[in-house]
C-alpha cells in the first residue's frame, strides 16, 4: 500500500484572545457558544467516522482558558490531538513528520460535519487517483447539507468551492490545505470530485446567519430550499437530531 499520512485540519479560536480579535461578542461568550456547536456537531461526526486512519489536530489559541481545553479533552478521543501557535509562526507544520510520504491534509470548520463515510471515501479516491495526478492535487466534495440551526431546517446544497477541500501533497515540505482560501485554490491545481453523495454538513447559526445562507442567484453555491431534508439524515452525520441545540 502506498504510504501516505492523512491529517484533518480545524482552527478553533486561533487569535479570539488576541488585541486584534474580530469577535462582536466577549471571547468566553462566543467559546461558550461554539463548543456546544463542536461537541453537537464536529466532534462526534469524527468519531463516527468509518475509517479511522487519520490524526485530527485542532488549533487552540495559546490563551483559551483551560476549562475548554479540558471539555475537548474529556471525549478521550485517541484521533484528536490540540496544538497552539509557536513562537516562529509556525501552526500547522509542527505536527507533520517530515518525510518521503504524501501527506494528505482536510480542513473542517469547528461548527460543521462529515458524513460518516467521509473520511473513508477519501482515501479510497486517494489510492485510486494517486499515481495518475502530479502533487499538489485537490480532493473535493461538491454535495452536502446546509441547516439553519435558528429555524431547524435542513437543505440539500451543491458547492464547488466549499470550505472542506482536501490536499494531497508531500510530507517533505508540508505544506497543506490551509495555504489557500478554499475558494481561491489555484486553477492549475487539478482537481478529483466526490460527488456520490453528500458529505459535509454546514451549520448556520446565531454568529453566521448573515452570511450563511446563500441568496438566490448566488455564482458558487446552489440551495435547494425548494426540497426540506428530514432531520433524521443528521444520524448519517453521528449527530442526535433529537439533541440539536438552540441557535
Amino acid at each position: 500500500m502506498h504510504v501516505f499520512q492523512h491529517y484533518i485540519l480545524t482552527r478553533f479560536n486561533d487569535g479570539i484572545y488576541g488585541p486584534n480579535s474580530k469577535l462582536t461578542v466577549p471571547p468566553d461568550e462566543w467559546m461558550d457558544h461554539r463548543l456546544r456547536l463542536f461537541t453537537t456537531f464536529t466532534m462526534p461526526s469524527m468519531m463516527e467516522q468509518t475509517c479511522q486512519n487519520f490524526t485530527w489536530l485542532v488549533l487552540m489559541d495559546g490563551r483559551t482558558p483551560d476549562r475548554y481545553n479540558q471539555e475537548i479533552e474529556s471525549f478521550r478521543y485517541p484521533n484528536l490531538r490540540l496544538i497552539y501557535p509557536t513562537p516562529t509562526g509556525g501552526r500547522w507544520s509542527q505536527a507533520f513528520k517530515p518525510g518521503d510520504y504524501d501527506l494528505i491534509t482536510t480542513r473542517i470548520d469547528n461548527d460543521d460535519a462529515f458524513h460518516r463515510d467521509a473520511i473513508a471515501a477519501l482515501q479510497r479516491t486517494y489510492l485510486a487517483e494517486h499515481e495518475k495526478r502530479a502533487k499538489p492535487w485537490v480532493m473535493v466534495f461538491p454535495y452536502g447539507f446546509l441547516m439553519n440551526l435558528v429555524s431547524q431546517d435542513l437543505w440539500g446544497m451543491e458547492y464547488w468551492y466549499n470550505n472542506c477541500p482536501t490536499l494531497v501533497g508531500s510530507g517533505s515540505d508540508g505544506k497543506n490545505v490551509f495555504q489557500w482560501r478554499h475558494h481561491e485554490i489555484p486553477a492549475e491545481v487539478a482537481k478529483c470530485y466526490i460527488d456520490d453523495k453528500p458529505y459535509w454538513l454546514q451549520i448556520v447559526h446565531v454568529h453566521n446567519l448573515q452570511n450563511g445562507i446563500p441568496v438566490e442567484g448566488h455564482p458558487y453555491k446552489i440551495l435547494h430550499k425548494d426540497i426540506p431534508i428530514s432531520l433524521e439524515w443528521l444520524i448519517q452525520f453521528g449527530v442526535a437530531p433529537d439533541r440539536l441545540p438552540v441557535g
